[in-house]
């Protein structure tokens, strides 16, 4: 076995750091993030490890419970889109008709613009977490429907699968051998780069407030650190813009070293 490199094992350790927040935050967390338990814009100290909001509540709090709702949006939207992947690049692939009505609504969805699709929709839908996921899972899923079509067809032509057509085997058993364990092979780096984008796209429309304003995300902590308008004439301002900043960072940089460290192996 390949020996990892350094990157992948500190990307690995803080995806798992940020599972393990986000699975313990009843626990870790010192206070309800919801409820104002400090001054307003209190420095770090007196109970608050990283100060506390405009609005007294705590920000380490917010931003532990914040790692639980990021990651509930991107674990589902990772399932729902790797799902409809799956089925439209299967689909494309062994049923000869349906390819090209697919690969069409494939492509015009990848030609739309991303950031200004997901406004149009979220607005017309309503801001909530829920409609979040269904507007990510839905608008997520072309990009790796192609590469799923692509394995299909590659190894539909393949030699080993030819011999297994001419012995007999059937479409089925040709699909359940052959094909889906081929496209398998791709599907560690899909789910590492649908997290990153669903991290991304959530962190991004809660900024803009699109994400429902009962959640506490990342997103939302500098949606409404940035809405002070005197923010950074706070000496306060810090601790409110750099946790969730760098908390954002860390998680889109790990997964960025984990994909160069599966790129690494498989070459």
């Amino acid at each position: 076995m390949a020996r990892q490199s350094p990157s992948f094992l500190v990307g690995c350790g803080i995806a798992l750091a940020v599972v393990a927040v986000a699975l313990l935050a009843s626990w870790l967390a010192p206070h309800d993030p919801r409820l104002p338990t400090g001054q307003p814009l209190a420095p770090p100290g007196d109970g608050h490890l990283l100060g506390t909001n405009d609005l007294g509540q705590d920000t380490l709090s917010q931003l532990i419970y914040g790692a639980r709702s990021s990651l509930i949006v991107a674990a589902v939207v990772t399932a729902a889109s790797t799902l409809l992947s799956w089925l439209v690049g299967l689909s494309a692939g062994f049923v000869r008709r349906a390819e090209a009505p697919l690969m069409l609504l494939t492509d015009l969805l990848l030609a739309l613009p991303s950031l200004p699709l997901y406004l149009l929709t979220l607005t017309l839908l309503g801001p909530s977490r829920r409609n979040l996921i269904v507007v990510l899972s839905l608008l997520s899923w072309p990009a790796f429907a192609r590469v799923v079509r692509g394995v299909v067809l590659q190894t539909r032509s393949a030699p080993y699968v030819e011999a297994s057509r001419a012995t007999g085997a059937t479409g089925l058993h040709v699909a359940r051998r052959h094909v889906l364990p081929a496209t398998l092979d791709v599907l560690p780096t899909k789910l590492i780069l649908t997290v990153r984008f669903a991290v991304f796209a959530e962190t991004t429309l809660g900024f803009l407030g699109l994400s429902g304003g009962g959640s506490t995300s990342w997103g939302t902590m500098l949606s409404w650190a940035v809405a002070d308008p005197l923010l950074f004439a706070r000496p306060a301002w810090p601790w409110l813009v750099l946790p969730p900043a760098l908390a954002i960072m860390a998680l889109i940089l790990a997964t960025v070293w984990l994909i160069g460290g599966l790129a690494e192996h498989r070459s």
